[in-house]
């Protein structure tokens, strides 16, 4: 499936994202489109139960009809408000793999979700108490304040947080891998009487924290931590996460890009960042994964070397679709049969601070001599 863009704030020129990919990753400045991108791309594919498995509609004529269900139906309930939006969907192939069947978006905002959830349910459930209460005074010029004010892939987690805690999921390999990253455990206790859950943190040394006394890092993580214990399906998941570097560590953000390649490569994956250290992570491993095509022993190859890098990630450098937002457009950095990958001025800021130490370090140098 492959997403054609004409126009989407603030996106302005034409552009194309191949939706195909295993991990999908958007770098590039602020306010160029790259969360507002990840939500709509959430409603499609939170949407395809729309195409039918034995539909005999051809794909040309699916295309079209699919497209114009999303414009005309989905993009407003998801953005709450009224957006100027020229795109096309192209449907290449219907089959199990291209019909995801649940897809999560977890925004850069997490911090405050673990610990303050339920006030923000609490507060959207007085809004529609005073709706009701206020029925007959309700118009249109003061109806606007009756509407979310976030966005339906958010609302969608803030229920997932409220109504599905209750069953944990068989332990898997990634709730384990993040158990290590965060150095302790985030337990549930719920009250069956009122629907409600206390979200807590269990240090490994055995102290228990509650989130809001919990480290930025551990609130960051306990939205994909959940994601992982309870929401995530062994087929046909399809995670989307904003800003997974944030409140990070340098080290901890590579140990959790590894962690959802690992994910991504029986999973699919879309990733916006900031993060030149997650660029370049991705980067390094399809440089890895095109050393596996030379028949290159990269176990021998990583240990001779002493490199940091987890050779058990099994996706290949055509798995992965690089895309650089400019604020107008956006362009693709990889290629199907290129990993010679650039980012335009998205790592110049960082390039220019470490030329700014050496010159700096040199003088200093220099005088000591």
């Amino acid at each position: 499936m492959k997403l054609i863009i004409y126009k989407f704030p603030p996106i302005t020129q034409r552009c194309e994202i191949d939706l195909s990919k295993k991990l999908t990753l958007f770098v590039g400045q602020n306010n160029s489109g790259k969360t507002y991108l990840s939500q709509l791309i959430w409603g499609i594919y939170s949407s395809l139960s729309y195409i039918k498995k034995d539909d005999t509609t051809s794909l040309e004529q699916l295309s079209i009809e699919f497209t114009k269900y999303i414009k005309e139906y989905l993009v407003k309930k998801i953005f709450n408000k009224d957006i100027e939006a020229i795109f096309q969907i192209i449907i290449e192939k219907i089959d199990r793999e291209s019909l995801y069947s649940e897809s999560i978006f977890l925004p850069s905002s997490r911090l405050f979700l673990p610990s303050f959830y339920k006030y923000i349910f609490k507060t959207e459930k007085d809004f529609k108490d005073s709706m009701f209460r206020n029925f007959d005074n309700i118009n249109e010029s003061n109806k606007k304040f009756y509407a979310p004010s976030y966005t339906q892939p958010v609302d969608d987690l803030i229920k997932k947080l409220i109504f599905s805690l209750d069953k944990p999921l068989e332990h898997n390999r990634y709730l384990d891998t993040l158990a290590q990253i965060i150095e302790g455990n985030i337990s549930v206790d719920r009250a069956e009487e009122i629907g409600m859950a206390d979200i807590s943190y269990t240090h490994k040394s055995g102290e228990n924290i509650p989130m809001y006394l919990s480290s930025s890092m551990v609130n960051q993580l306990s939205t994909l931590y959940l994601y992982f214990k309870y929401w995530y399906q062994k087929e046909n998941s399809f995670l989307i996460m904003d800003e997974p570097e944030m409140n990070l560590h340098p080290s901890k953000k590579i140990e959790i890009i590894e962690l959802l390649m690992s994910f991504a490569s029986e999973n699919k994956l879309l990733i916006a960042t900031h993060s030149a250290t997650i660029a370049k992570t991705i980067i390094n491993y399809i440089h890895l994964f095109d050393l596996k095509k030379k028949n290159i022993d990269i176990k021998e190859f990583v240990a001779k070397n002493n490199l940091a890098m987890n050779i058990d990630i099994s996706l290949k450098s055509n798995d992965v679709g690089i895309y650089y937002f400019n604020g107008k457009t956006i362009i693709s950095y990889k290629k199907d049969n290129n990993s010679d990958i650039h980012f335009g001025t998205f790592t110049e800021v960082e390039e220019l601070q470490n030329r700014q130490y050496e010159d700096i370090m040199d003088k200093l140098e220099s005088y000591d001599a």
